[in-house]
């Protein structure tokens, strides 16, 4: 019985040293890391910055990853305010929700992986993304499966890196399957792009440009040299008196990508286009104000209307969603590594400042991305 003890015990000491590094020991004999907890629904005051349990690898899949960079994205501020939390706690299956670690995205380095984990080694720098429901990213360390990262471009710091992930992956989401762009020719495309400056924005025209769509953006006028300077073919100036009419002179657009929150209803009724793809859909709020099934309804049944009453003008409502897609994320990666698409960074502040970099980013007027460093 001694010996059978003893076995395993050896067996497990040997797999932990094949598959975790020197440094993920170091926080497991603590147990404790570094993040910010959310353990009630609010404002940024909501936001606790302390030590919490190190995660840990619960399915073969899994890598664990030292986080040296995570960038902010709307969707943060949204769930701290409880965006979503109906929804998400079904596809949680019920578990206690609190206490909450947010953040979507991460560039960092390998330290320990699951036993199928192979491609991936101890050590690797890699950048990725954690879906919605899952803890999050604004912590020393964080679990993601291996089909959600993929190697650190060499020619990109952890901050670049970290702010290209969410924000080029939503774009892809909105584009190619919401927009229905992955299945029909991209080259010659007219695409309008609401609100070029911010992190959707500065991601969806590079990658458009990067397929030989023709781009047409919007954007304040301080935000003109940026948006042009990425490729944009016309951008308009929200600001100028005839923006309306300058939008609507160009004819009709395959696709409008409302990267702002613009809204389909304060569309201006000349505006011609075949599919308007919004990244603010109703469901997960109707799902949190009406419940899951009444939320649902309610939903599908205002999708219906407004698509009833455009269709015969050719014109559809579709709604875009960030989907974490491994086939996306490679063909995001091919263009980044081509530096076809290049990372657009409003600000970086250190990990201890979240607080403040919310802030920043729910003060709107984007120019990118903002970025946490947790290098230190």
């Amino acid at each position: 019985m001694q010996t059978t003890k003893l076995a395993k015990w050896r067996l497990k000491t040997i797999t932990q040293q094949a598959f975790f590094s020197q440094e993920a020991f170091k926080f497991k004999d603590d147990n404790k890391m570094l993040s910010w907890t959310v353990h009630s629904y609010g404002g940024v005051e909501e936001l606790q910055f302390g030590g919490s349990r190190v995660p840990i690898i619960s399915k073969p899949d899994d890598v664990l990853v030292k986080v040296k960079a995570a960038s902010v994205n709307p969707i943060d501020a949204y769930m701290l305010g409880g965006y979503g939390k109906t929804s998400l706690q079904v596809l949680r299956n019920f578990e206690i929700e609190f206490p909450l670690i947010l953040g979507r995205d991460f560039s960092g380095s390998v330290i320990g992986k699951g036993h199928a984990v192979s491609e991936i080694n101890i050590g690797d720098e890699v950048y990725g993304f954690v879906p919605i429901h899952k803890q999050g990213t604004f912590a020393d360390i964080a679990v993601a499966s291996k089909c959600h990262l993929l190697p650190k471009p060499k020619h990109l710091s952890h901050e670049q890196s970290a702010s290209l992930v969410y924000t080029t992956m939503t774009a892809w989401s909105g584009l190619y399957l919401s927009g229905n762009m992955l299945c029909r020719q991209n080259k010659g495309l007219k695409v309008l792009v609401l609100g070029g400056s911010g992190g959707v924005g500065t991601s969806a025209i590079q990658l458009l440009k990067s397929q030989g769509c023709v781009v047409y953006s919007t954007c304040s006028n301080d935000a003109m040299r940026l948006v042009t300077s990425l490729g944009t073919d016309l951008a308009f100036d929200r600001n100028d008196p005839d923006f309306v009419r300058n939008v609507q002179s160009e004819g009709k657009y395959h696709v409008i990508l409302d990267a702002c929150n613009m809204g389909i209803e304060n569309l201006p009724a000349g505006w011609q286009y075949e599919s308007f793809v919004t990244l603010n859909s109703p469901l997960l709020v109707n799902n949190d104000k009406y419940g899951l099934f009444g939320g649902m309804l309610r939903s599908i049944g205002n999708l219906l209307n407004t698509n009833r009453s455009k269709i015969c003008s050719g014109k559809t409502l579709r709604w875009g969603y960030f989907v974490p897609s491994r086939r996306g994320f490679e063909f995001i990666h091919t263009l980044i590594c081509q530096e076809k698409i290049r990372p657009v960074i409003q600000q970086i502040f250190p990990f201890n400042e979240l607080p403040s970099a919310i802030k920043t980013l729910t003060e709107g007027h984007a120019r990118g991305k903002i970025v946490l460093n947790n290098t230190t």
